[in-house]
């Protein structure tokens, strides 16, 4: 009994829940309706007469549309001008480049034209020197000329030297060595006295002995190197020794007298001098740092009356002889 009434109290319970729900519904459907009429009525009633606020906004609207239409002249125009603008800076670039080009040629000859003119003024400073230096020679001999016209007129001795007609050495010949500004005396008429001493003593086996070099000295500072020609003639039983080539050299390199001793009183060069004789002739064999030494030797010898010969030699050549060789030529 208890089980059909809860049964029956549920099944009440739905229906007036679905009924309030219908009714919810309905009532909306009616508030829909009556406001959308009242919208349409609203709608309807705007665009009759239209309230204060819509004309502002239409006005405003307007205003808007006038100001885009200007918006849009004034892009245009601007855009025209960015055109002219951009072609203006192109023009002004391309001028750049103009004026570059123009700047460095410019510089160009401006360097060309400035080597031109330090050519020249290297050239002109080159002339004034000259011309000083020129002047400076001009003034020293002028002064030089102006000295020598007023300078006192003196007598001078000339030396003056016969004829130079050679004639060829055949008598006694006196030997000299000049090298170094010094004149030493070469004693090669003792040499060869030694010489041929030596060569007697070996006369037991002249005929065994075979052309060789010999050498002798030192005699007052000079040796003699000698070649020693042996000739056999057996068909007539004779034998010939002769010196076919000799050199003389010194025992040391700085050997004789210098100038200002040798001419001087008591000097060895004056003591063999003593011994000359008017047939004897004196040979100067001169190297070429002593052709001072050898003019000054030669001009006492001629004021001596001595016949002079002159034996110039080369640097480092030998004093020597040889039996094909030529005699001295004394003026």
């Amino acid at each position: 009994m208890s089980r059909f009434r809860a049964k029956q109290d549920s099944a009440g319970g739905h229906d007036s829940f679905l009924d309030i729900v219908t009714n919810i519904v309905g009532i909306l459907i009616i508030l829909v309706m009556v406001i959308g009429a009242r919208v349409q009525f609203l709608t309807v009633k705007a665009v009759d007469s239209p309230t204060p606020e819509v004309l502002d906004l239409v006005t405003e609207i307007e205003r808007l549309e006038d100001a885009i239409v200007s918006s849009e002249s004034e892009l245009v125009s601007l855009d025209e001008e960015a055109k002219q603008l951009v072609a203006t800076v192109t023009d002004a670039g391309n001028a750049r480049i103009h004026l570059a080009t123009a700047v460095s040629a410019a510089t160009r000859e401006v360097a060309v034209r400035k080597q031109a003119l330090d050519a020249r003024q290297v050239q002109a400073a080159e002339a004034a020197t000259q011309r000083q230096r020129l002047k400076a020679e001009i003034e020293r001999c002028t002064l030089e000329a102006e000295g020598i016209a007023h300078a006192p007129q003196t007598t001078e001795e000339l030396l003056a030297y016969p004829t130079p007609i050679g004639r060829t050495v055949t008598g006694d010949e006196m030997h000299f060595r000049i090298a170094g500004g010094r004149i030493a005396y070469i004693p090669l008429t003792e040499l060869f006295e030694e010489a041929k001493a030596r060569t007697q003593r070996h006369g037991g086996s002249l005929a065994a002995m075979q052309t060789r070099v010999e050498t002798v000295g030192p005699v007052q500072d000079f040796f003699l190197d000698y070649v020693v020609e042996v000739q056999v003639n057996r068909s007539a039983g004779q034998v010939m020794v002769r010196s076919r080539e000799w050199v003389a050299r010194p025992a040391q390199r700085d050997c004789g007298e210098l100038l200002s001793y040798a001419l001087a009183r008591q000097s060895r060069f004056r003591t063999v001098l003593a011994g000359v004789t008017p047939a004897t002739t004196v040979t100067l064999w001169c190297y070429p740092d002593s052709f001072e030494q050898y003019r000054a030797i030669r001009e006492e010898l001629h004021r001596l009356g001595i016949a002079a010969a002159c034996r110039p030699l080369p640097e480092g050549a030998p004093i020597g002889g040889s039996a094909e060789g030529s005699k001295s030529v004394a003026q």
